[in-house]
């Protein structure tokens, strides 16, 4: 870009329209250099990047927020109520052909009211010399249509500096593919979000179950990481002493991985699955200590039908005992109140009433019910979210957690907790 056209575009932005862009991204401490809008995100520890996007974006993006365009709350993307139109970002998922064998498809496209760059199966960037997928497709009635295809200005990629081309004004990166719902025309904010979704989310399932095209929808994460608050490690690293089977090791070290992909809902059920595996063996560890407890007791006559009857009872209820009620049995016996009342006292706020995940019990350190009941219901009411389905009338009062959703984003200290209570149940059962 030259000089005479930077200084045009330095102009075209006044401070106030700056800072409008910059409240839309959540970003701050926005200036024009060289034909960019620079800014800079909120600081992660010592890592400052400078990031960015063309000022003629920039002015894109403007006029849509003037005549009331929103970014949306949880999908990286915008919603143009005036313009009956939503833009999606979007991930593909694992290997995707579509352009290999673009000519082999079909699609049901019919002539609308809508403005679109090209027509299906591939869109041609001269500028950027890419091709993208372009998929199309056209309600009966021609008033809404679906599409996979470039960004549109308002979902520019927001690129670190050095990946821009200054000469060209355009990022040297492919950019991205978004979805595009357009309905048509002027639509209720609420009413375009809910039809929007709906269609999205079926698109994009029909995609990946019909033609193994996997498309998601990307979620719109925090800024900041939300980390709990834990117990400082030991430094000192000693020859193993515990004995760990080759299945726990493994699964033991999955939940990592998970974690590191900020998939804290997987992550979690993990670590669950680690508890759950042990819980058989917990269970019946119980049940005979309980029978031989009764054996042994003064006033047991094998020979008196009342004493046979007390260890079948026993017996019949151990059998008889829920999920719910296993977990229980095993954190009472194998992690420490001394323990867990520490590991609360360090994220109160997160496992107190007014945490930031709904629909589990809350910890009071305070109440006559002992931590580790309180926690065994807490955990099991949270892998329950996770994992049933909402329409399931057990669970009704519980909405699903979603996987990479803003709640699941506050998930970190339970999945630390799980992990506690993993760590403690694999120690106490060599």
């Amino acid at each position: 870009m030259s000089e005479q056209e930077s200084n045009s575009s330095e102009i075209s932005l006044t401070e106030e329209e700056k800072s409008l862009i910059a409240q839309a991204f959540s970003l701050n401490r926005v200036e024009i250099h060289d034909g960019f809008l620079v800014f800079v995100a909120p600081d992660i520890g010592s890592r400052r990047r400078e990031n960015g996007i063309p000022v003629e974006a920039a002015r894109a993006i403007l006029e849509a927020i003037n005549r009331g365009a929103e970014r949306l709350e949880d999908y990286e993307g915008w919603i143009d109520p005036s313009s009956g139109f939503v833009e999606f970002e979007v991930k593909q998922q694992g290997l995707n052909w579509f352009v290999k064998y673009s000519a082999e498809y079909e699609f049901e496209v019919r002539p609308c009211s809508h403005t679109h760059r090209a027509d299906p199966p591939v869109e041609m960037s001269q500028e950027l010399n890419h091709i993208s997928p372009m998929i199309r497709v056209t309600s009966k009635d021609s008033s809404t249509c679906i599409e996979i295809s470039r960004n549109t200005p308002l979902c520019t990629p927001i690129t670190p500096i050095e990946h821009f081309d200054r000469k060209t004004g355009q990022a040297r990166r492919s950019g991205q593919d978004t979805l595009k719902v357009f309905l048509p025309g002027p639509t209720r904010k609420e009413d375009l979000k809910k039809d929007a979704q709906q269609l999205a989310d079926t698109f994009l399932f029909e995609l990946n179950a019909r033609h193994r095209l996997p498309y998601k929808l990307r979620q719109r994460m925090p800024h900041l990481p939300y980390l709990p608050n834990l117990p400082k490690p030991s430094r000192s690293i000693r020859y193993p002493k515990t004995a760990v089977s080759e299945n726990i090791a493994t699964l033991f070290s999955i939940p990592s991985d998970f974690d590191m992909r900020g998939n804290r809902t997987l992550a979690y059920l993990s670590y669950y699955q680690i508890i759950e595996s042990f819980l058989p063996a917990i269970h019946q560890r119980a049940t005979v200590a309980a029978v031989r407890r009764m054996i042994r007791s003064l006033d047991f006559d094998e020979t008196k039908d009342s004493s046979i009857m007390k260890i079948l009872n026993s017996v019949g209820r151990a059998h008889g005992a829920s999920d719910g009620d296993q977990l229980k049995r095993a954190v009472e016996e194998c992690v420490s109140g001394e323990k867990l009342h520490e590991f609360f006292s360090l994220n109160s706020i997160h496992f107190g009433k007014t945490g930031p995940i709904s629909g589990v019990p809350a910890i009071n350190a305070r109440s006559g019910e002992s931590i580790q009941s309180q926690t065994a219901k807490r955990v099991y009411a949270l892998r329950n979210r996770i994992v049933h389905a909402k329409d399931d009338v057990r669970f009704a009062e519980s909405k699903v957690l979603l996987p990479l959703s803003h709640e699941a984003s506050k998930l970190q200290p339970d999945v630390e907790l799980v992990r506690l209570l993993a760590i403690d149940v694999i120690v106490d059962n060599p």
